[in-house]
């Protein structure tokens, strides 16, 4: 496989990868159905590392075109049948640092920024529940009437990892503690202005900042669980 810079029309500075392939799948493709656990090793590089171009990300509220499903009640027949986006499951489609911006939020060219607006999981719901299986003490809930997309999802998960720790979730082992304020110090000096905002929840995830996907959670319940991993 061949990579080259394109170059969108766009003028934001959001950044996809750039691939030519003689095939194109359709937009039904870009679900898949979850029946086994993510791969044992979420750390494998990507190789032939591709150029970039930029694209643009939806507003987080941005409409769908189907109308949304009301949330489903993990007793419901349709949690069983619920698809979840290719870009939020496990595979090179998506390269997410969950401490930076969602404009570096990286995609495949074959993975056109459109996609971003589709639902998140078909059928489509109005609330999904993350659950942090590193972070038992915290979840991340999105919510969308019109119906939750790709995007919701990479928005929140990116608003609750950066958000700052009170002191009081600070009272966990002190070996945990210990290694957030290691990462939490090599983070300010990278960028000193992230100092005065303390430690922040993505401080406890250590070297694991990158988005690897979402998997149905274990309990059977309608609720995702997120991965991470050190490196894509």
């Amino acid at each position: 496989m061949n990579y080259q810079i394109g170059f969108s029309a766009s003028s934001s500075h959001h950044r996809s990868w750039a691939v030519h392939s003689a095939q194109s799948g359709s937009t039904s493709q870009a679900f898949q159905g979850h029946r086994s656990a993510l791969p044992a090793s979420s750390s494998s590089q990507i190789p032939n590392a591709p150029l970039l171009h930029p694209v643009s990300l939806p507003h987080p509220n941005a409409a769908s075109h189907q109308p949304p499903m009301s949330y489903q009640h993990p007793s419901t027949s349709h949690s069983s049948f619920m698809v979840l986006h290719s870009l939020l499951s496990y595979g090179p489609n998506l390269r997410f640092n969950v401490t930076r911006d969602l404009a570096h939020v990286q995609l495949r060219p074959d993975c056109p920024p459109t996609m971003l607006q589709e639902f998140a999981v078909k059928p489509p719901v109005s609330h999904m529940v993350i659950t942090i299986p590193e972070l038992p003490a915290w979840s991340i809930e999105v919510i969308n009437l019109r119906g939750v997309t790709v995007n919701n999802v990479l928005a929140m998960i990116r608003e609750m990892l950066n958000r700052s720790v009170a002191s009081h979730e600070m009272q966990r082992s002190s070996r945990t503690v210990n290694a957030a304020m290691d990462s939490f110090r090599a983070r300010s000096r990278a960028d000193p202005r992230e100092h005065p905002q303390g430690v922040k929840c993505v401080d406890f995830l250590g070297p694991k900042v990158f988005f690897a996907g979402l998997a149905r959670a274990r309990d059977g319940s309608d609720s995702w669980e997120i991965h991470f991993a050190q490196s894509v």
